[in-house]
């Protein structure tokens, strides 16, 4: 049987999502210096498109809780690392402002703290007695699910804001005599305003009795939130109210020394929650944003090439040297593939692919990338079992390969993506298909049959969410739909005729 087809069939690339992989991606990671400024608790916000590998970072940062506790740092993550979002459950009845949002968000953080130290059984005094108080008024119930705990705190934070005003109730409080949490049964027979209301709860000096039970251990907590594009995907307010608080209270809980939030969001979503101004957005400092670009792409590709015992064997090289030296990288990618895709006066290889997987932004990114790989390889292992030709000399793809692993990708990033994501969109762009792949603001309208005024602002949302490349001028505008989208709707080249 041809070495290159058993090759092939055993080396692994890797999957699309990165919860999909956790067990392989330390096989993968190479420790760039943002991880290591996020391991040194440098960093505490991490922006980036989707699919750039926020959720890798945030994967394996779990998974080196170990080391991190060696450190002196608990981890608690505030989010599933996979399956259901925890934070499901408020989409049919979220929070009336963003000011209780903000309360709800510090509960439930605080709730998440007092579970860490439940765990980790740290026993002082300050841990006890806010481990009881918790307990006893239900924000921290005895299934210590992420899931069950959010259940519990909008259970009692909506039961607090929707009080009645002869109800008796537990209430939160601090002790006196000793500024340790503590329960009480309460009356409240006053109208207060929500401000008012929420301000009973004595939410700074819970958090400080939090805060120092970890000094006095020596320890520090980190409250991990990722996964938020999909908490709130099916409301724009709800997304907008939810983030913004979730940002306030990130500020606010950074004068407690021993507390950090650290959340990862996709770039879109920051620049959607900050139009309009967001005083916040200026105290985020220890922030990174995640860009790639053709080294670093090339990089990712071929250590996961090199993480296979089978690849390493067929290539004969030393993957210690290769990681090391990016000129190696290259060379031994184009012993694998053909110099270019489309010959002639094209780009070469990689690059080909960088322009195959962007979007409107023009950015590639590792998810679309390793999908295109994963295809590829997939499409030259079919030829070769139906006994095709094998690749020139040490190639193990050929240019075929490619061109045939691009239609799946397209069709994954669009429906899987774009359109789960916007189906609000998903009239405008099923008009689309089989069409030029640039437009006016003329043809759009005839297509969509809207007056110009209104194609203009859809065109302009599309291009917002990645799929229309805004060209031209101001006055006229064209619209190109990147290669990535091409396939998935059957565009033709070409720039539509104006009628």
């Amino acid at each position: 049987m041809s070495s290159k087809l058993n090759t092939l069939r055993d080396i692994e690339i890797g999957e699309r999502v990165a919860e999909e992989e956790i067990d392989q991606l330390e096989r993968y990671f190479l420790e760039t210096d943002q991880w290591n400024q996020m391991f040194d608790g440098k960093i505490d916000v991490v922006y980036g498109p989707k699919g750039s590998g926020k959720s890798a970072l945030y994967t394996l940062l779990n998974k080196k809780d170990g080391d991190l506790f060696d450190r002196g740092v608990l981890l608690a993550p505030a989010e599933n690392v996979r399956g259901a979002t925890v934070f499901r459950a408020i989409v049919s009845d979220p929070p009336p402002s963003e000011l209780s949002f903000v309360y709800l968000w510090k509960i439930y953080c605080l709730s998440v703290i007092a579970k860490s130290l439940r765990e980790y059984e740290i026993k002082n005094k300050e841990s006890k007695s806010l481990i009881v108080a918790l307990e006893k008024v239900g924000l921290l119930p005895a299934a210590d699910s992420l899931s069950a705990i959010f259940r519990s705190v909008t259970n009692y934070f909506k039961g607090w804001v929707n009080r009645d005003t002869k109800a008796v109730e537990y209430a939160l409080t601090i002790d006196p005599a000793t500024g340790t949490p503590t329960f009480s049964r309460k009356k409240e027979f006053s109208d207060k305003t929500e401000e008012q209301n929420l301000g009973d709860i004595p939410v700074e000096e819970l958090y400080e009795a939090a805060n120092q039970a970890l000094s006095q251990e020596g320890l520090s907590i980190w409250l991990l939130f990722d996964r938020l594009d999909v908490a709130f995907a099916d409301s724009p307010d709800l997304e907008k109210n939810a983030l913004r608080a979730l940002f306030r209270t990130y500020n606010d809980l950074k004068s407690y020394d021993s507390l950090r939030m650290k959340v990862f969001v996709r770039d879109d979503i920051w620049q959607r929650i900050t139009a309009g101004g967001f005083t916040e957005a200026s105290h985020i400092t220890k922030s990174v944003h995640i860009n790639w670009n053709e080294e670093s792409l090339l990089n990712v590709v071929m250590l996961r090439l090199l993480s296979n015992e089978s690849f390493i064997e067929y290539a004969q090289v030393d993957p210690q040297e290769i990681r090391s030296d990016y000129k190696r990288q290259h060379s031994l990618f184009y012993s694998l593939v053909p110099r270019q895709i489309d010959t002639g006066n094209n780009p070469d290889t990689f690059n080909w692919i960088l322009s195959r997987t962007a979007d409107s932004s023009g950015k590639s990114v590792p998810r679309e990338v390793i999908h295109l790989f994963e295809s590829a390889k997939e499409s030259q292992i079919r030829k070769l079992e139906r006994g095709g030709e094998e690749p020139e000399g040490s190639q193990l793809f050929d240019r075929a390969s490619f061109r045939e692993a691009l239609p799946t990708v397209s069709k994954v990033r669009y429906e899987q993506t774009l359109l789960a994501e916007y189906p609000d969109m998903r009239s405008y762009l099923e008009r689309l298909k089989s069409e030029k792949s640039e437009q006016s603001i003329e043809t759009l309208s005839k297509l969509w049959d809207v007056d110009e005024a209104n194609a203009r602002d859809i065109a302009f949302r599309l291009g917002e969410i990645g799929f229309f490349e805004v060209r031209g001028t101001k006055e006229e505008p064209s619209f190109w739909v990147p290669f990535l989208y091409r396939s998935a709707l059957d565009l033709v080249q070409g720039k539509a005729e104006k009628v």
